[in-house]
C-alpha cells in the first residue's frame, strides 16, 4: 500500500515537473535572442572545453534555469546536424514512391537528440530520490554533457563533401561519445548530490543500463537514440 502511494506521489510529481518544464522552455524560447545568445553559448562552450568539470558542476547545481537557453541552442544545433546528415544520406537513394518513408526517416533523425536527452533525464529523475532538482536543471546538465557528441555530429557533415572523410569522422565520433559519457557521469553525480564516486558509480551503471534498454526498445521501432 505504501509502495503504491509512493508511486502515485512520484507520478504526480513527474507530471507537475513536466508541466513546469514545458512552460519554462516555452518562456525561454520566446526570450532567446539568436545573435546574442548564440555568441554567449559559443563562449560558454569554449569555457567548458577549458574547464569541463567546473562548468558541468555549475550547470548541474543551477536551479533557476540560467543555462537552459544554452542547452536549447545546443539541442537545435544537434538536431540541425542530424537533419542535414539524414537529408543528404537519403538524397543518394531518393525515390518518389518512398516519399513518406523518407520524410518519416528525416523527422525521426531530427528529433533523435531530444529523445536521447529526455530518456536519460527521465531515468535520472526517477532514480534520484534524495536530491530532487528541477527537470530543467537535469535537461541542461545532460545536454551540456553531450556537447562533444554534438561537435562530432557537426564534424560528420564533412562526409557530404567526401566519403573518405569518414576515416577521420568515425573514430572522432567514437572518441566524442566516450567523452560525453564521462561528462554525463559527472553531470549526474552533481545532480544527485553525491560526493563519493564509490557511492554513485552503481547508480550510474543502472542509469546507463536502463538507457540502453530504452535504446533497444526504441530501435525495434526504428528510432535510434
Amino acid at each position: 500500500m505504501a509502495e503504491n502511494e509512493e508511486n502515485k506521489i512520484n507520478t504526480e510529481e513527474l507530471k507537475s515537473e513536466a508541466s513546469n518544464t514545458v512552460n519554462q522552455v516555452k518562456d525561454t524560447i520566446k526570450k532567446v535572442d539568436i545573435k546574442k545568445d548564440s555568441v554567449e553559448t559559443k563562449g560558454f562552450v569554449m569555457e567548458m572545453f577549458k574547464n569541463p568539470l567546473e562548468k558541468i558542476k555549475e550547470v548541474a547545481e543551477d536551479t533557476k534555469g540560467k543555462y537552459l537557453k544554452y542547452a536549447i541552442i545546443v539541442l537545435v544545433i544537434w538536431a540541425a546536424a542530424k537533419f542535414l546528415s539524414r537529408c543528404f544520406a537519403i538524397g543518394w537513394f531518393w525515390r518518389p514512391y518512398n516519399i513518406f518513408e523518407n520524410m518519416w526517416s528525416i523527422g525521426v533523425a531530427t528529433i533523435t537528440p531530444l529523445l536521447s536527452v529526455l530518456v536519460m533525464v527521465l531515468i535520472s529523475f526517477a532514480l534520484n530520490k534524495k536530491n530532487k532538482k528541477p527537470l530543467t536543471t537535469v535537461i541542461s546538465a545532460v545536454t551540456i554533457a553531450n556537447i562533444p557528441t554534438v561537435v562530432a555530429s557537426v564534424v560528420s557533415l564533412l562526409t557530404i563533401i567526401s566519403s573518405q572523410v569518414s576515416l577521420i569522422t568515425i573514430p572522432f565520433a567514437s572518441l566524442c561519445s566516450v567523452i560525453s559519457i564521462v561528462l554525463t557521469y559527472f553531470a549526474l553525480k552533481n545532480v544527485f548530490g553525491e560526493e563519493k564516486n564509490s557511492d554513485f558509480i552503481k547508480k550510474f551503471v543502472l542509469i546507463e543500463t536502463l538507457y540502453y534498454v530504452a535504446y533497444i526498445i526504441l530501435s525495434l521501432l526504428k528510432i535510434y537514440i
